[in-house]
């Protein structure tokens, strides 16, 4: 439940970097889906520059006179932007995010766009550098009518910019200051102000005895990553979980095998992250596993098609705790996985299927629904109006309700665990759907629920 958490996680990317902890160390991210753009586009490129709007000064401020049609839009397309880790810190990071959001829009494109209007996307490439991802965002905000599916562990260099300027900004954030923008809508809200306590309810329920001798290991790379953790810990302990063992590991650590020792020495009963996608978690349960250590092991951000084949009988047993459906298998014949499988596979062959492909496939769709309410010709001020009105959000069913106008995530969550090579659903999660906890939430402190200001006319 990684997204419900709005803990950031540490992303993997496809194939070829999948094994990478052994050679080149952990890259921070989280937990978050991208691209191509109609249906008769040519194939995605990761440096896609797809503009066709004129940038008038009104609108090189971000902003648009009266009247005056929003930056983006022609009589016959809309063209949003999006920013993602593509060639840096690791080639491919954060591709899943493009794939995913041209999957959804080649998918509304082949149904003839909306209202009349061919969705395209402007996807760029951070080059994991503050100052490309604010050429980047400052040239959308000029030119594209909305931000919509990005995935950046560099999102901050955005917040100021898109605040100043106003931008409707449809994605998951990693930056708190970001998510909590007044123009910041996310199919999973992660603001970071309140905690969902679903899954240490139903692990303390599961694990009475276990949740007191928990350890825990936190990507210790960026402000996000800490903040999250922080928050994590704060709803652990909230509900009985005592730490025994707590360490952060840096991007360049390329084995856990020294945290495995001690906190095997420290009595570790329970383990569990939600920093650690596939490959790093699969590479900590062989340390595990070759150290005749066997904690429980909770992962929050592990599922992939590679988990099973990276980790073998080392993660046989593992939970997962997920926010959203197992899209890779267990929950395949649900009609809204089947159509996220196919347009993903169009849009990328080679397409990974990772978090983040769900993550920016549900902004898309997200902002395809408040598209079609958004006047026409669309405005970005009646984008933000129809998104106001979205206060229940579950993506046709692959996440649980969320509100995204008011910035409240939903309180449910799904446990599934590895058993012979396959991740399937356990107790106490049921058959479909998810175990829900409404109201259920750790408020930060000095937390204030959102309230948005009237979009500009």
């Amino acid at each position: 439940m990684d997204a419900l958490r709005r803990t950031r996680s540490i992303a993997s990317h496809a194939d070829a970097a999948r094994r990478r902890p052994r050679t080149t160390g952990l890259v921070v991210a989280v937990a978050v889906v991208a691209l191509v753009a109609t249906a008769c586009s040519s194939t995605p490129s990761a440096t896609n520059t797809t503009s066709t709007t004129a940038t008038t000064s009104a609108q090189s401020s971000g902003s648009t006179t009266p009247g005056a049609p929003s930056p983006g839009v022609t009589a016959n397309s809309v063209t949003v932007g999006q920013v993602d880790d593509l060639t840096a810190p690791l080639p491919g990071l954060f591709k899943g995010a493009e794939d995913g959001t041209e999957a959804y829009f080649d998918y509304i494109n082949s149904q003839g766009g909306v209202n009349g209007r061919m969705i395209k996307l402007d996807a760029q490439d951070s080059a994991y550098s503050d100052g490309t991802v604010a050429n980047a965002t400052t040239a959308q905000i000029q030119n594209d009518f909305a931000l919509v599916g990005g995935f950046s562990l560099d999102d901050a260099a955005e917040e100021p910019l898109i605040k100043a300027a106003g931008m409707p900004d449809i994605a998951y954030p990693l930056d708190p200051a970001l998510s909590n923008l007044p123009t910041a809508y996310s199919p999973i809200p992660n603001t970071a102000n309140d905690y969902p306590l679903a899954v240490f309810k139903v692990l303390k329920a599961k694990f009475p005895q276990a949740v007191k001798h928990m350890g825990i290991l936190w990507a210790n790379a960026t402000a996000s990553t800490a903040s999250a953790e922080k928050a994590f810990e704060r709803a652990a302990k909230s509900q009985g979980f005592d730490i025994v063992y707590d360490a952060g590991f840096t991007p360049a650590q390329t084995t856990f095998l020294p945290n495995v020792l001690t906190m095997k020495s420290d009595g570790v009963q329970m383990f569990f992250t939600t920093q650690m996608p596939d490959a790093y978690a699969a590479t900590l349960a062989e340390e595990m596993q070759q150290q005749n250590f066997h904690p429980i092991v909770v992962q929050g951000d592990a599922y992939s098609s590679n988990l099973v084949k990276d980790g073998g009988t080392a993660v046989n047993g593992m939970y997962i705790e997920l926010g959203y459906v197992l899209y890779l298998g267990a929950d395949a014949d649900q009609p809204a996985v089947k159509l996220f499988t196919k347009w993903m596979k169009i849009a990328d062959p080679d397409a990974n299927f990772e978090l983040q492909s769900l993550y920016a496939w549900a902004s898309a769709q997200l902002f395809v629904q408040a598209l079609k309410d958004a006047g026409n010709p669309p405005t970005r001020a009646g984008l933000e109006a129809a998104l106001d009105k979205v206060t229940s959000f579950d993506a046709s069913g692959l996440i649980p309700p969320d509100d995204p106008a008011a910035n409240i995530p939903g309180g449910c969550v799904l446990l599934a665990q590895v058993q012979n090579g396959q991740v399937v659903r356990v107790a106490p999660t049921p058959s479909t759907g998810f175990i829900c906890s409404p109201g259920g939430y750790l408020p930060a402190p000095g937390f204030k629920p959102e309230v948005r200001p009237a979009p500009s006319s």
